[in-house]
């Protein structure tokens, strides 16, 4: 198993035989292939976006069965910091830092 970013409550690992990503937050676990692993970090993206000073908690959808999860701020916000870490560390990704 690749250790990608293990950070509580985050965890985000791979197997050696599998080429998908597994995430794991808040009770929620899943596997996503590489690709679905980008669309996910630019979902958590433009939901970062729309925080404000007045957000407690963030709302995701997530695709399997329509699951709705309602998560705090802190914890949001450690989910994207450790997806844009895999995401540089695994993909190369450059960060882009807008004003």
């Amino acid at each position: 198993m690749l250790q990608l970013y293990n950070e509580k409550p985050i965890h985000i690992f791979m197997h050696k035989n599998d080429k998908r990503i597994n995430v794991e937050f808040c009770n929620v676990k899943m596997k996503m292939k590489p690709c679905q692993f980008r669309f996910f970090n630019n979902y958590l993206s433009q939901l970062s976006k729309q925080i404000n000073e007045h957000t407690d908690s963030v709302e995701l959808l997530l695709v399997k069965d329509n699951l709705k999860i309602t998560i705090s701020l802190n914890h949001f916000l450690q989910l994207c910091n450790g997806v844009q870490i895999v995401m540089k560390k695994k993909f190369g990704l450059k960060e882009i830092i807008q004003n």
